[in-house]
């Protein structure tokens, strides 16, 4: 009886040797590849190295991605003893938001595929959603006062927000008064939230507040969304005009743009219109938008950030090959009435182009 279970019992730990070096065959220097930030609709690139553990020879005989814009292939399906493969894989990045691709590699010597995962963010406009430690430095000019306050900016923008996504802006902060003070944002609507980083600013001290946007509290689907808030030194003051910052939020739903071989295609004549010196009561200048698609362009909306900036467009749908022009005007009386940007947002049916931004300024 007692050889009988320790030959159970050998049997047992060859069954369990077997299993786990049977997992270990094919294995790969990484198990995870993070692209960063990429651009929408852009083809991204990464490769693995595989190699054979085991001691015979082993063959690749299937490899799934996890989506159909994910390819996946092998120099070599066969493998020797301690060979080794590049498994190349490219994407296409059509939504925006963080994303994961999942690779599976099957071979002739386990049931269990290696799974191998490509991780990354997509934005309509990587150089304007991503933080660095050079557009930090050059927001610290602290050049807008509210009272001992000086902020980074008199202006909060929210470019380029897909629905469902939460995203965060960062206003520096100095004191520059004599006494403590309390930076604060007041009259916050539901989607936006703030931190103060530290709480309490003594004087000469430099600070942050964390401006966060929910876009699922938005009851706005898409388009542009405008509201104002104002700085407050500290608890309990009162919300007062010359304190007033804008806030603009650019919505967008990457999931209603149809991807087709014959969508239309957005081209315009510049996106930085470059306007005469406002000497007169308005000044005038235009925007050519040419569709150099297989099927109409259609532009669904057509919006303004400051209120002296006035548009206006002949027609909503061009057909391919046309050319229409967008007329733009400032009229100078409104120039004072916000601290907005000179902006126009637009939003098309283009794949590629579903959000546009047309800056305006003057010589």
């Amino acid at each position: 009886m007692k050889i009988l279970k320790s030959h159970i019992f050998l049997y047992l730990i060859v069954a369990f040797w077997c299993a786990t070096t049977a997992k270990a065959q094919l294995v790969a220097d990484k198990k995870t590849q993070n692209v960063g930030d990429v651009r929408l609709y852009s083809e991204n690139s990464v490769t693995f190295t595989l190699k054979n553990q085991n001691a015979t020879p082993l063959n690749i005989t299937k490899i799934v991605t996890s989506n159909s814009l994910v390819k996946a292939t092998a120099e070599a399906l066969s493998l020797a003893p301690n060979a080794t493969t590049t498994l190349r894989v490219e994407s296409s990045t059509p939504l925006a938001g963080r994303f994961t691709h999942a690779i599976y590699i099957y071979t002739d010597q386990s049931e269990q595929p290696l799974k191998l995962n490509v991780k990354g963010r997509g934005f309509l406009n990587p150089d304007d959603m991503k933080y660095s430690a050079d557009s930090r430095n050059k927001s610290e000019a602290f050049a807008v006062d509210f009272g001992d306050l000086a902020f980074s900016t008199d202006n909060i923008e929210f470019d380029y927000v897909n629905v469902g996504d939460v995203v965060s802006k960062t206003i520096y902060v100095t004191n520059n008064g004599n006494n403590n003070c309390e930076p604060n944002l007041l009259l916050l609507p539901k989607y936006l939230s703030v931190k103060a980083s530290p709480k309490v600013l003594r004087p000469g001290r430099r600070g942050y507040l964390v401006v966060t946007l929910d876009s699922r509290k938005l009851d706005q689907r898409i388009g542009l969304t405008q509201n104002v808030v104002y700085a407050s030194s500290f608890a309990g003051e009162k919300a007062a005009k010359e304190n007033a910052i804008p806030v603009s939020i650019v919505l967008f739903d990457t999931t209603s743009v149809i991807h087709s071989d014959n969508a239309p295609s957005l081209e315009l004549s510049t996106t930085q219109l470059l306007l005469p010196p406002l000497k007169r009561s308005k000044v005038k200048g235009e925007v050519t938008i040419t569709n150099n698609g297989k099927s109409n362009l259609q532009i669904k909306s057509l919006q303004t950030f400051h209120p002296a900036i006035n548009v206006s467009l002949p027609k909503t749908t061009i057909m391919p090959g046309e050319t229409i022009k967008l007329k733009v005007a400032m009229v100078r009386k409104y120039i004072d009435k916000s601290n907005a940007g000179h902006r126009i947002l637009m939003i098309t049916n283009d794949y590629k182009n579903p959000v546009v931004l047309i800056t305006v300024d003057n010589q």
